[in-house]
């Protein structure tokens, strides 16, 4: 969507597995961090409620609701319940490569459709199945869902000077991202990251929450937590180690500030990513 993507938030999609160009996964967990690639992604929510974020615009979802994920936009998610439990259907540029869907833009939340709720049941159904042509049949069902987002749910692309506004501004911050991914282990401050951008401090933190949708502290934090996310899962460090080597000085904040994130504790998240 933007001309300017931030290159640490890119997630490298694995190859096509026997050439299939969808991939679907169901899953049941409370966050995902700050990402973007260039695959259609589309997410059918079957249980819980979250609140999922693209490109700074936060949408609250419950059961029933389809996510769609336009290429390249920049996508989270945050449950502040407990887990969620959602089907995920990864489309591959490939499966467009012989219809004409050239520069369609779907809106991101669709509500409570029956027809997408019937396709969504439909491709698992035969993905759990195991019968002949079951890829043929998955196949086809997305093919009907693509076409009915494109007939009901299709928007006009956002404008050129648009892309180049939120651009500019995505670009305006550059140095307080690649500051914090070098010192998200020290204290940081707005006043800091407004110095930085040679801006008053009240005026930096309007336009950083114009250009992402949050404040500069919560993007802070929200990186902290990824960070310990992965020492969670790759480390034996302590909680009390991960929340220092983290920057938070308090380890209770520290737990609070995770539950909140990603909707389970520290221990929770490692005993579950073991």
């Amino acid at each position: 969507m933007e001309a300017q993507k931030d290159s640490r938030l890119y997630e490298s999609i694995p190859p096509l597995q026997n050439h299939f160009s969808v991939k679907l996964t169901r899953y049941h967990q409370g966050s995902v961090m700050p990402h973007w690639h260039e695959h259609l992604e589309l997410l059918y929510f079957l249980d819980g409620s979250c609140t999922v974020t693209l490109d700074g615009q936060s949408y609250a979802v419950g059961a029933g609701d389809l996510v769609v994920v336009n290429g390249s936009q920049i996508h989270s998610m945050r449950s502040e319940g407990g887990a969620v439990t959602y089907y995920c259907a990864l489309v591959y540029p490939s499966f467009f490569s012989d219809v004409d869907t050239a520069g369609a833009v779907f809106g991101n939340l669709i509500c409570r459709d029956p027809f997408v709720t019937s396709c969504f049941e439909e491709m698992f159904c035969e993905q759990g199945a195991g019968l002949p042509g079951a890829d043929m049949m998955q196949k086809s069902h997305m093919y009907r869902l693509t076409a009915h987002l494109l007939r009901h749910y299709a928007v006009t692309p956002p404008s050129e000077q648009d892309q180049r506004n939120r651009s500019f501004l995505r670009a305006r911050f550059h140095s307080v991202e690649l500051y914090v991914a070098k010192h998200y282990a020290e204290r940081i401050t707005t006043r800091q990251l407004a110095d930085m951008c040679y801006l008053s401090e009240g005026h930096f933190c309007r336009i950083f929450r114009a250009a992402t949708g949050k404040s500069a502290m919560a993007y802070v934090n929200e990186y902290r937590i990824g960070r310990a996310c992965t020492l969670l899962r790759r480390t034996e460090d302590g909680i009390t180690q991960i929340a220092a080597q983290t920057g938070f000085e308090d380890v209770n904040y520290f737990s609070r500030t995770f539950r909140r994130l990603t909707g389970q504790s520290p221990s929770a998240y490692r005993h579950q990513s073991t």
